[in-house]
């Protein structure tokens, strides 16, 4: 089966939660092992036949086909791809207030045993920190390829202000009857930043996780990622204090990313004067 939809991220922008809300309906097929298959940026030689296989067939329940890939706003020869093997589909941004979600990559290299020298050092060590958050300029390429109809955007913020205006806002997009998300869907706290004891450990297991996952053993990593493993090896949520210090340290790359999503106003209709500092 081929996705009709494919959110396209990018990365900290809330996808978790999107995957997490699709997967509680029942009248969604997604991939059924993994949340993202990586096919149109790393697995690309499998085939589409191996790409289809990875969602299973349609039930009678199923309304649509979705994949949540964020891994693919930023490179062209994904967009490509993905926009020359599914020419009638829609792809849908996630964006967030663009120094927010470097910090939130922060964390997350952090999580994979990166060691924590600041921020400027994690930028140039891993570049998709800012290039990631230069929307507009990954959303014109897309746009080039595919037209504005097919590329929409959701904005981060309305989650966290209205989730459930948010819920409607994708149902709207996919064409789906709006379903309010759960208790567990909606207070869960998916993918959150930490801040590891032992970088060693982190590096290890995100190391691990990879490989299995590149081999096919979904199921191994998802029955050993609890909760309590995840708190174990990656730590606990960052102090205030460390957030505001990177904070003030990602401020030195506001003006190339204010140039970047200035134009998201004009030509997108995005408001974007809750990021302007």
């Amino acid at each position: 089966m081929k996705p009709q939809f494919v959110f396209i991220g990018p990365h900290k922008s809330g996808t978790t939660w999107i995957d997490n809300y699709l997967r509680s309906r029942d009248d969604v097929l997604l991939p059924a092992l993994t949340k993202e298959t990586f096919f149109f940026d790393k697995q690309y030689h499998k085939g589409m036949d191996w790409y289809e296989s990875q969602f299973g067939d349609m039930s009678d329940n199923h309304r649509i086909c979705v994949e949540v890939a964020p891994s693919l706003l930023d490179k062209p020869e994904a967009a490509q791809r993905l926009a020359q093997d599914l020419p009638d589909i829609t792809v849908i941004a996630t964006l967030r207030d663009p120094i927010e979600r470097a910090i939130a990559h922060y964390f997350h290299h952090l999580k994979g045993g990166e060691p924590d020298n600041g921020f400027r050092y994690m930028a140039e060590k891993h570049p998709e920190l800012i290039s990631n958050g230069l929307y507009y300029r990954h959303l014109k390429m897309w746009v080039d390829l595919m037209g504005e109809d097919r590329v929409k955007i959701l904005l981060y913020n309305d989650l966290n202000v209205d989730p459930m205006g948010y819920c409607k806002q994708i149902c709207d997009i996919l064409g789906l009857p709006f379903e309010p998300p759960s208790e567990d869907v909606l207070y869960a706290r998916i993918n959150e930043d930490g801040d590891p004891p032992f970088r060693f450990l982190a590096k290890l297991a995100r190391r691990t996780a990879e490989n299995l996952r590149f081999v096919g053993a979904h199921r191994i990593v998802n029955a050993i990622r609890t909760p309590t493993v995840r708190r174990m090896i990656y730590g606990a949520p960052p102090e205030a204090e460390k957030r505001t210090r990177l904070r003030e340290e990602a401020q030195e790359f506001y003006d190339e990313f204010f140039q970047d999503f200035r134009h998201l106003d004009t030509e997108f209709g995005v408001d974007t004067s809750a990021w302007r500092g």
